[in-house]
């Protein structure tokens, strides 16, 4: 039979994992509510349309439906 070697890791010379994250975190800066709303402002605009278009095309295959029977 084989001896079991039992490896030991060794520290390293910087320290700790959690010591080094820790020591280096720096937190983002917060970005503001305004700067979304103008940032994403043209997403109402298209949302909008998009429902236009869908009732739009909702009310046309009703009138379709009613006109090929």
């Amino acid at each position: 039979m084989s001896k079991k070697v039992r490896r030991v890791s060794k520290p390293s010379p910087e320290g700790s994992i959690r010591e080094r994250s820790s020591s280096k975190f720096v937190e983002p800066p917060k970005k503001q509510t305004e700067d979304f709303q103008v940032e994403y402002a043209y997403v109402l605009k298209d949302l909008r349309l998009v429902f236009i278009l869908a009732g739009v095309m909702f009310v046309l295959l009703i009138a379709l439906n009613l006109i090929l029977q």
